[in-house]
């Protein structure tokens, strides 16, 4: 997935339109004349992968290299004037034929900010809380914004509970100081829950990861549990509530 800005787009069409418009007046050699404008339109061809439009620019590639040798300033001839949009109408029809072949999917608002979502998930923890969390649960983090941002909610939920169950496991080895291996989020947390001596984890902190195991983790795991895109931001909410609670507890 390439991210462009939609300028991009807009550019080259505008750089078109100008050169199809050219007549005589138009000034070769002043900045953002004639001259600058084909080379913009030939680098927007390339950087948006037109790559059939790309080929058949040769003509205009080959026209653009006998305006560089023109050296004191001009306008356009006739003569060039009629070549150049004898060029563009041949481009022309070969970017509509590629342009109806791509496809732009464009991102809609959510209720979480679409760049932090996309590329800053971490503004959306405590401050120094996402710089802390394992390289894993970071990467899931990162994932899951991109799910959410694109509306991919159930892959969106995986990542997220992946990453939180993470947490968990270390949160589990704070307080019994004894690795979780091979044990269920169900009995990490009963044993959390259930632990008497020296210091306890939170209460209220338990009681969210329950919730959360109760009423997404586990359904999450059946082959029939679907998710919104408002369930899923319901979920990432929790979830960094909850993280944020036992990051401070493990500090």
């Amino acid at each position: 997935m390439n991210k462009k800005p939609i300028w991009d787009y807009i550019q080259i069409g505008t750089d078109l339109r100008y050169l199809q418009d050219i007549d005589k007046s138009y000034n070769i050699i002043i900045k953002d004349g004639v001259r600058d404008n084909i080379k913009r339109l030939l680098r927007d061809i390339e950087s948006l992968e037109l790559i059939v439009t790309l080929r058949a620019s040769y003509k205009l590639q080959s026209f653009l290299k006998k305006l560089i040798e023109v050296e004191t300033e001009r306008s356009v001839t006739d003569e060039e004037c009629n070549e150049l949009k004898e060029i563009l109408k041949e481009i022309r029809h070969t970017m509509t034929a590629e342009a109806n072949g791509i496809f732009a999917f464009i991102t809609v608002e959510k209720r979480y900010e679409l760049s932090k979502l996309l590329d800053k998930i971490d503004k959306l923890f405590s401050p120094t809380i996402y710089a802390n969390l394992p390289q894993m649960a970071q990467y899931d983090f990162n994932e899951a914004g991109k799910c959410i941002a694109f509306e991919r909610s159930t892959a969106a939920a995986f990542h997220i509970l992946r990453a939180t169950e993470v947490v968990v496991r270390l949160y589990y080895q704070k307080f019994l100081r004894k690795k979780p291996d091979g044990k269920t989020w169900g009995q990490l947390l009963n044993e959390l829950k259930n632990k008497n001596k020296g210091k306890k984890p939170n209460s209220v902190t338990i009681n969210h990861l329950f919730n959360i195991k109760d009423s997404f983790r586990n359904p999450t795991q059946h082959p029939d549990k679907i998710y919104d895109i408002q369930e899923v931001q319901d979920l990432l909410s929790v979830c960094i509530d909850v993280i944020n609670k036992m990051t401070a507890e493990i500090k």
